[in-house]
This record gives C-alpha cells, structure tokens and sequence, in this order.
C-alpha cells in the first residue's frame, strides 16, 4: 500500500508540473537572450552541489558527483569580499576547467563579531568588478549571485532593507555589464519560509515588491533568477509538496515576478535546497535519516526539479563538519565510524544520497566556451619560388577558456587552411592526442607549401575543434609565386689585386640559416648562383668570410631575377694569423 501511495503521489506530482507548464505564460521558454548566451539553448546538466572551500578536496568529489553519467555540471561557491586574491581564485578556476566544473559564484561581504554580514562599502561593486573581469572563466556565462537572503537582517548589516539591496544590485548589474557583457547576473535567493518581523525578517513576496518599488524594473534586468527552493517545515518537507516554503519554491517565486511587471522568462538556478537529515556530529531522531532523505532528493529531482526551466540545482551542501550545517552535509564527519551497510559503496565517507545522486541519469552539457588563439610567430610568405617546397610553423597560444585537447572530450584541435590548401597543397597539422593545451600555452603547428608555376593565392588558416571553428580572426595571407632570386657576390681584399679565390657566404632570414661556398674571380665577381632558397622581396642578411680576414656582413632586400651584393673589401685579421708567418705575409700590405 505504501509503495502504491508513493507511486501515486510521484505520479500527481509530475502532473501538476507538466499541467503548470504548459497553461502558465511564466513557463514557456522564449528567444530571449540573457548575458551571453541563454545556458538553456545547449544541452545542459542541471546537477549541481554547493561548496565550501575552493580547492580540489571538494571539487574533485563535486565532479564526480555531478558529472558520472554526465557532464559540465555546475557548483555553487562563496567569494568573500577579503577573498579578492587572483592568483588562487584562478587557479580555481582552472581546476574547475579540467573537472568540467561550471561555477554559480555567491557574492560575500565579510561577517562581523555580532554574528550578520556587513553591507557592501562605498565603491565595492567596482572593486568586484575589476576583480571578477581579471579571471579567465571556465565557460563564457559568467554567473554571478549578488549576496545572499537579504530578507534576513544577519545577511544584510542587521537589518531588512530591501531599497538598499535593490540599489546595491542594480550598480553591480551595470559594473559587471560595463566590463563584460558575459557576465549573468542573479539575484540573492530569498528564503521563502521568513515571516514578517521587521526589522529582523521580511517575508520574500514584501521584499520583492520593495526592490521594485525602490528601483523600477531591477527584478527585470535580471539574467536569471536564484531560488533557495527549501523543503519546509524545519527543512524536512514532502519533495511532492508545492507552493511557497517548498521544493518548487522556484515555480511560486516565478509567478509573482510575472504579478511584478516581469516579461523575461527568466532561467531558475536553484542554488539552495536540501533536507536535514538525522545523521550528524549528534543523531536527530526527529529527522529523517540518510536513506530516506537520499530518496527525497531522487523524487525531487525526476518531479519538482524536472522542469525545462530550470538551470542548475545545488544542494547545500557537499562538506560541513562542524555545527550548525554537520545534518545537511553529504560527506559524513571526519572520523566517523562507517555504517556497516554502505561499506561496499564507492565512496562510504559520504552518506547515500552522495551515491543515489551520483548513479541519476545525467545530461552530457555542452556550455559554449571561448575558443581563441593568438598568433606568436608565423606567416605565409608574401612571395614564394614557384616548384619550391616550404615547410612552415605557426606559434599559437591559447587565449580563449577551452582546453585544447580536453582530456575529457572526444574533439581534437587541428590547423586547417579552409582557403587556398589545395592550390598549394596545404595539409591541416593536427594537435596530438596526448598533448593539451591550456589557456596561457603555446603550441607550434607545422605545415608544408608547394608553390604553383604562377598566380596569386589567399591563404585563410582557422583553428578548428572537433568540426568548429574557432571565435579568433581568421588567419589570412597573400602570397605570389615568382621566379628564382639569382644571386652575384661582388667581393675583395684588402691590399689585393687579385681577388681570386674561395669564400664563404652566410644567410640568414626568414627562411632559417644556409651556407655555401663561392667562388671570386680575380675581379672579385661571382658567377650567376640560383637560390631558390631565398624569398623574393625579403630582406635577408648575408655574411661573406674568408680564412684570415674579419667576415663582412650586409643586410639587403632580394628580388626575383639578378641581385648583386657588393661587400666591398674584406680587412685582413692579423690577430687569426700571428701563429702562421705564411698567411701572415699573404694578409700584409707587403704581398700583393
């Protein structure tokens, strides 16, 4: 009877979503477009956990928690305003880039003795601003929740004042906007059970409806919107319960921003949720335990939380092993004794629902990332002999948020001439499979020309991943193909008549470094030398020596056809032959 009961309360539950869905303008999923791109229009993970502490102890289990069966799940994590330090919070980041981590970052003042959270100072928007622009996020929305329940006065300098925070929200919208339009902004979720008891609580209905009076159309001007969706009473609810102060929270919050003048159908992101549950550093015996709980949240998940308008859910909370949250924790206290039968589980320092969540059906997420390049060395030359081979390289750093060559994607990053390959036999270069490159590295591609006969040629070099192309500008070059440069060296020596003889010429340029020997006649000419090596209308530098004599170097732009380059004369090195009385006399004035 019971299972029947259950079977026929899931069902209704899942009924009066659909029925919901369908009849109510607040659900229907518009082309509006939020920040950057709407996180809806890809396929999306809606799994999530919230965090503590931003270091892999807790990411690498949020991953595998939100991710098996899936990917690109998401992560709720507090930044405190005292917390401002890039070079952690990028690497984070980073961390978070590897794990396939997307996170929702809370926004936090710093708590003071008495026990609340202080208001914002004068200019901090700007400061969370600049600070938040300088990190390279994980993927291009750039989520951001400006504080938290502002409708208790601990959170908002001990006392309720929705026009304050109102005002505090609509300057971080338009600082976080001025630098980036990437940036998604949401607001604080609003605990729904509060009463009214100014100047300690305002109840979430009442402070939204101050917000809006205070600033005409704030609620609008959000991305998205945050619900801390609790299962109330005392955070241990039916996860088929609905309305105000329940699991679809969400659902009552998004029918009175439409009462509000709200047109934008706005994203959920429930940020906070989650039942207490017996098990603690002291057992509860008037909570649920940990099975039942861990059922809950299944329940929840396939019927409140099953709604395509929803983004993200992150229970509160993965790690807490202290009062006052040690019941909402998934991972058990540090140092407790395991319960007997969950020891065959793969992970029994959580309690189950860290495993029934894990083993859910997931959606694999495809958030859209930045992919760029900058080019660091590299060209098409701009002439070219005609028959000739050149083998090039192109020095490319990552400057965009994706991996190349993500470990945990099938997609490989090759260097492709999407114009002019086949006129001049370009072949893509692919990135090997065991090699990634992160933001901030650099990659050396190489690639082989023919030249043609003749013509005029445009080259368009793109980086692709898998079968996209990258955001950076394309790479584009004009090239010509020309007949050979012929070279004549003109030369003598110092003190000489006779300028016969063998030399050695040095070249260096764009080409890399050759070296050839050539032969003077008494004149100090050469005869015609064809160097098809050498580049038409580049500048090269070009070094003649001779045993005993300082080496002469010039600098000087070669074309297609006759070229001499005239180094005048070579001055003996008396120092190179002092130990050989022969050379020496052949270098002096003395000897013709």
């Amino acid at each position: 009877m019971e299972l029947f009961l259950k079977k026929t309360q899931t069902l209704i539950g899942s009924l009066i979503l659909i029925i919901l869905f369908f009849i109510s303008p607040n659900i229907t999923r518009s082309q509006e477009v939020f920040a950057a791109y709407d996180p809806l229009s890809v396929p999306n993970n809606k799994f999530g956990i919230h965090i503590i502490q931003a270091t892999p102890d807790e990411s690498s289990p949020a991953a595998q928690l939100v991710n098996n069966n899936g990917d690109w799940g998401y992560i709720t994590v507090l930044v405190e305003s005292k917390d401002r330090n890039h070079e952690k919070w990028q690497e984070f980041f980073n961390d978070l880039r590897r794990r396939h981590l997307i996170p929702l970052v809370r926004l936090a003042t710093q708590p003071e003795s008495g026990g609340f959270w202080k208001r914002p100072y004068e200019g901090e928007a700007q400061a969370w601003a600049d600070f938040l622009d300088r990190l390279n996020w994980p993927t291009k929305n750039r989520y951001i929740i400006v504080y938290n329940e502002p409708n208790h006065a601990t959170e908002w300098g001990n006392k309720v004042d929705a026009s304050d925070y109102a005002k505090t929200l609509d300057q971080l919208i338009t600082m976080l906007k001025n630098k980036n339009q990437d940036f998604f902004v949401l607001n604080a979720g609003l605990d729904a059970s509060a009463p009214n008891q100014l100047p300690r609580y305002l109840d979430v209905l009442s402070f939204m409806q101050q917000m809006e009076q205070a600033v005409p159309g704030i609620l609008q001007k959000l991305d998205g919107w945050v619900s801390h969706s609790y299962p109330n009473p005392a955070f241990a609810g039916s996860p088929y319960a609905s309305g105000k102060g329940t699991v679809r929270s969400w659902y009552w919050e998004l029918q009175q921003l439409r009462n509000l003048g709200v047109s934008k159908n706005l994203p959920v992101f429930i940020t906070e949720t989650g039942w207490k549950h017996a098990e603690g550093l002291n057992y509860d015996p008037s909570l649920p335990d940990e099975d039942t709980v861990a059922q809950y949240y299944k329940t929840a998940f396939e019927n409140a939380w099953n709604s395509g308008r929803i983004v993200a859910v992150t229970p509160f909370l993965l790690s807490y092993q202290e009062i006052p949250f040690d019941h909402f924790s998934f991972k058990k206290p540090t140092g407790q004794k395991q319960n007997q039968k969950i020891l065959g589980l793969e992970y029994p320092e959580y309690y189950s629902m860290y495993q029934v969540l894990r083993d859910l059906p997931k959606t694999s997420g495809k958030p859209i990332q930045d992919n760029k390049a900058k080019l660091i060395k590299g060209e098409i030359y701009s002439s070219i002999v005609s028959g000739q081979n050149y083998p090039l390289s192109f020095t490319l750093e990552n400057t965009g948020q994706s991996i190349w060559n993500d470990p945990l994607s099938s997609d490989q990053v090759r260097l492709v001439a999407t114009q002019g390959a086949q006129e001049l036999g370009i072949i893509p270069a692919t990135l090997p499979k065991d090699t990634k490159v992160e933001p901030n590295q650099q990659y050396t591609f190489n690639l082989d020309l023919k030249a043609p006969q003749s013509g005029t040629f445009k080259v368009v070099l793109n980086l692709l991943n898998g079968g996209k192309q990258f955001d950076s500008q394309s790479l584009e070059f004009t090239t010509v193909v020309k007949s050979p440069v012929v070279l004549k060296i003109k030369g003598g020596l110092q003190w000489k008549e006779d300028f016969s003889g063998n030399y050695i010429l040095s070249i260096k340029g764009a080409t890399g470094e050759t070296i050839q020997n050539i032969v003077l006649n008494k004149e100090g000419m050469s005869g015609e030398t064809e160097a098809r090596y050498l580049l038409p209308d580049y500048a090269f530098d070009f070094t003649l020596e001779k045993p005993y004599y300082y080496p002469t170097q010039i600098r000087q732009t070669v074309y297609a056809g006759e070229n001499i380059l005239d180094f005048g004369d070579l001055k003996p090195n008396f120092f190179s032959a002092i130990l050989n009385p022969k050379e020496l006399w052949k270098i002096s004035p003395f000897s013709k």
